[in-house]
């Protein structure tokens, strides 16, 4: 029996939570409708469909087809359009392995493709992440070291490189080099006449860029260092700390950053960070008995108290 009979005879699939808000039922019903008949015209082997993914063998090698920046993308999109869009996405998946063997063989070609990815803790991965080039830069998130090609992102596995004889610290510098910074919107706001922001856009590459703050951004490094968002891959709000009104700060701007969050591609996280000293830290979430609250860290509240 073939999926798309399975697929009638369930009468569809449930909306996953994580899509509650972006699509309906049927919209999402609607994307998985169109994926699976995509990846049968391609004599795909569909091997499991589940919350959000789709897992197919190809040549051999099983492949994970997550939905969730394809999803975040249509809602933005008309209905009508959504055949293509999918049917793009998707063609955009595959992976040209003589291309990629010749790339890890020939590192001085390479390298000028070397990128970074930032991805939250909720991003699932197809393998265990031991086996990738990555780092934690953001506390609760991971970079994740990349080859931009052909319009895709090929995820480095620590196997793959060994010929480069390059170290990976020596691989996150060329690759931190190598975001496109013409791509990276910057723009900067006064909100109420009190809150300095500098708020990047990207359509990939913002949560990669400011990682490199202190060389691309120091006009967004205040006395006491930079409060951060990074909610999706392609937007990042910064604000230079000069004073003790960042908690005040952050309640005005939690609901936006929800909605990044919530509703644009490439989601990372909704925690708040500080740079300082090179470092980023996250801001503590606590609870008590009126629920979830947000504090500062230990470190910048000395700091604001001894200036």
């Amino acid at each position: 029996m073939r999926f798309l009979d399975i697929f009638k005879k369930k009468k569809g699939f449930d909306l996953p939570n994580m899509y509650v808000g972006i699509v309906n039922r049927e919209q999402y019903n609607l994307i998985m409708q169109i994926a699976l008949a995509y990846h049968q015209e391609k004599n795909y082997t569909i091997t499991k469909i589940d919350e959000g993914e789709i897992v197919v063998e190809n040549n051999g090698d099983t492949e994970h087809r997550y939905l969730d920046n394809l999803v975040r993308n249509l809602a933005s999109h008309n209905h009508e359009d959504w055949k293509n869009a999918i049917y793009e996405h998707f063609d955009k998946l595959k992976y040209n392995s003589a291309a990629f063997d010749y790339l890890y063989k020939d590192f001085s070609y390479a390298s000028q493709f070397l990128r970074v990815l930032v991805k939250g803790s909720t991003f699932n991965f197809p393998a265990e992440l031991s086996e990738y080039i990555s780092r934690v830069d953001f506390p609760e998130t991971n970079t994740f070291l990349i080859l931009e090609f052909e319009g895709q992102f090929h995820y480095i596995r620590k196997a793959d490189v060994l010929e480069w004889e390059t170290s990976e610290e020596e691989l996150f510098e060329i690759a931190l080099d190598n975001i496109p910074e013409n791509e990276i919107e910057a723009n900067e706001y006064d909100l109420n006449d009190e809150f300095k922001l500098f708020i990047f856009f990207s359509g990939d590459y913002a949560a990669s860029y400011i990682l490199n703050i202190k060389e691309k951004a120091t006009y967004a490094i205040g006395s006491y260092g930079t409060l951060l968002a990074i909610p999706t891959k392609g937007t990042v709000y910064t604000h230079p700390i000069e004073k003790g009104n960042v908690l005040e700060l952050i309640t005005i701007l939690n609901p936006t950053i929800e909605k990044f969050y919530n509703e644009d591609p490439g989601n990372i996280t909704l925690n708040y960070y500080w740079y300082y000293d090179d470092k980023f830290e996250v801001f503590p979430i606590g609870q008590d008995a009126e629920g979830y609250f947000i504090s500062l860290p230990e470190n910048l509240h000395k700091l604001l108290n001894k200036g």
